[in-house]
């Protein structure tokens, strides 16, 4: 595949959770850009839940999200751009390849295990993409050897898929953290227009300053229960045998 025509191909693809144009170099190996992205159908209905407030358990994300995540996307692509033209890419139908190689039950299970939260469509689509990207560092040793996004040398596959699950909730840590941070400045900031409000005053902006606050504390209280759960995560789930004759997936 040229550089060119890697860039066409993005071109069509929803990007996901980061998009990584940057310079990285080891062993004289330079990576220019990288690129986890997904291919949404374009005749495919939206019937993805808006939000969840279900249990944070197998079961009940992949009944409120599975079927729209199988109607919504057809396949993933992770490219690594490099120096030279050389281009490192991995493309994986979002059902049958991606699932035989890492099941969903078993992916979401140690997500959950380890304290990530799922809250809405967004989340389950990046995380169950995000198998695609750990398919790609397995499949091409070149960039597993210089250590590529940050990652140990090990040969080990199980090892280096524990690993790369500790760099996602690492990445969730941070951006809840963040998330936080963001919140407190907003609530502070309304607070302080709406002293300034009162003193002309102004109904109008103190009513609105009063919603900023009401929103900024939800997003406030939501990011601190996350980072909560990540010292009291979901246990892992019996299996239920009785699932094996409906289900095309592991049971849970």
């Amino acid at each position: 595949m040229t550089r060119k025509n890697a860039v066409r191909m993005f071109a069509i693809l929803i990007v996901l959770g980061f998009t990584t144009f940057f310079a990285f170099q080891a062993n004289s190996q330079t990576v220019n850009a990288f690129i986890e992205a997904i291919e949404s159908i374009p005749s495919a209905p939206d019937t993805a839940p808006e939000a969840y407030n279900g249990p944070q358990t197998v079961k009940g994300l992949m009944n409120a999200f599975d079927a729209a995540y199988n109607q919504k996307f057809s396949k993933a692509k992770v490219i690594a751009l490099c120096d030279g033209g050389v281009v490192y890419s991995s493309e994986l139908a979002i059902r049958g390849e991606i699932d035989a190689r890492y099941s969903r039950v078993e992916w979401l299970q140690m997500l959950l295990k380890r304290g990530i939260t799922i809250e809405d469509f967004d989340d389950y689509r990046l995380y169950l993409t995000k198998r695609h990207t750990l398919a790609f560092l397995e499949d091409n040793p070149d960039l597993r050897e210089i250590g590529f996004l940050g990652m140990p040398l090990m040969d080990d596959r199980e090892a280096y898929k524990v690993a790369y699950i500790d760099k996602l909730v690492a990445k969730r840590v941070e951006d809840h953290k963040k998330q936080m941070e963001r919140a407190k400045k907003r609530i502070e900031s309304a607070k302080e227009r709406i002293a300034r409000a009162r003193q002309q005053p102004n109904l109008k902006q103190v009513e609105h300053a009063r919603k900023q606050i009401e929103h900024a504390t939800k997003q406030l209280r939501r990011a601190q229960e996350a980072l909560e759960h990540f010292q009291n995560p979901t246990p892992p789930q019996q299996p239920n045998r009785n699932m094996r004759k409906k289900s095309p997936y592991p049971p849970l």
